[in-house]
C-alpha cells in the first residue's frame, strides 16, 4: 500500500488518480496509523532541517514516529532528499533522479515562468530585456519557450558552451549591467551586493529555495523580487500530478 501526504492540490490530484489503480491512502496530518505502508510518498520539499513537512499547504511538525509506519523494507519516495530524510533507515527513491520526472518538470516550471512574467509586469513579453542565470534543466526549458515566443534574453551560466549571443559567462557577467528582469535558476548567489547596486526597479523572479539575497538593498533599490516556489504545483496541478503519477507507476512496477 501506498501513503501519500495531501502537500498541495497535486498530491491530492495524485491521489485521485491512483486510487482506482492501486490501493493506496492520502494522510491529511501525522497521525500515526495502525497499519504498516509499502512506500510514503513526502511532500516535494521534503522533511525541512527544522522537523516540519508540509501538509495542505502549511508547514507541520512531523514526529519520527510517523515513519514506524513504513515496513522494514518499505521505501520514501521524495523529490528532495534533505539531512533528515537521509537519515532514516528506509530505502529512498529521489523523485528527480528520473529524467521524464525532471524533462517534464521543467516544461512545466517554463510555463509558470511566463505566467509570472505576464503577471508581474506592465511591458508585453516582446518589449521584455531578461536574464536568465543558470542553465540546468528547468533554465534549459525557460530559454528554449521564452525565446520561441520572441523575448530577448540572456543566458548567464558558469561556463559557455554555445556559440551564441545569447549566452555569457559569471565572469563577464559581473561586468555589465543586469537586465529590468532577472530569472534565478542557480543555487550558487551571483546577485551579490556589487550586482544589486547596478540595478534600479528590476524585478527578480527567484525559482530555487535555497537562494538568499539582501533584500533590504534591493528595496532600496526599488527592486521587486518574487519568490516563486514549486510552479508546477502551482500553475498546473493537474498536469505536475499525471506527471508524478506516471513516474510513481514506473517506480513501483519496477519496485
Amino acid at each position: 500500500m501506498l501513503a501519500i501526504l495531501n502537500s498541495d492540490t497535486r498530491m491530492n490530484m495524485v491521489y485521485q488518480y491512483l486510487k482506482n489503480k492501486m490501493e493506496c491512502i492520502l494522510l491529511d496530518d501525522f497521525t500515526v496509523l495502525k497499519m504498516k505502508f509499502d512506500a510514503i510518498l513526502l511532500p516535494m520539499s521534503g522533511w525541512k532541517d527544522d522537523g516540519a513537512m508540509v501538509v495542505r499547504g502549511i508547514d507541520m511538525k512531523c514526529p519520527i514516529e510517523f515513519f514506524d509506519m513504513i515496513k522494514e523494507d518499505g521505501v520514501i519516495i521524495c523529490g528532495n532528499m534533505t539531512p533528515k530524510i537521509k537519515e532514516l533507515p528506509y530505502r529512498k527513491i529521489d523523485l528527480n533522479s528520473y529524467e521524464a520526472f525532471i524533462q517534464a518538470n521543467s516544461k512545466l516550471t517554463a510555463e509558470g515562468v511566463l505566467f509570472l512574467l505576464l503577471d508581474n509586469t506592465n511591458q508585453g513579453l516582446l518589449d521584455l530585456d531578461v536574464d536568465l542565470i543558470g542553465y540546468g534543466h528547468s533554465g534549459k526549458a525557460i530559454y528554449e519557450l521564452l525565446k520561441r515566443i520572441g523575448v530577448k534574453i540572456r543566458v548567464v551560466r558558469r561556463v559557455v558552451l554555445e556559440e551564441s549571443s545569447d549566452f555569457v559567462s559569471v565572469d563577464e557577467y559581473l561586468g555589465l549591467k543586469p537586465s529590468s528582469i532577472i530569472i534565478n535558476t542557480s543555487i550558487t548567489n551571483i546577485i551579490d551586493d556589487l550586482m544589486i547596486h547596478k540595478m534600479d526597479e528590476n524585478l527578480i523572479v527567484n525559482l530555487v529555495r535555497s537562494a538568499s539575497f539582501n533584500e533590504a538593498l534591493l528595496r532600496q533599490r526599488h527592486c521587486r523580487i518574487v519568490h516563486a516556489g514549486p510552479l508546477p504545483a502551482i500553475f498546473s496541478p493537474q498536469s505536475a500530478a499525471h506527471v508524478m503519477q506516471e513516474t510513481l507507476m514506473d517506480i513501483l512496477y519496477e519496485k
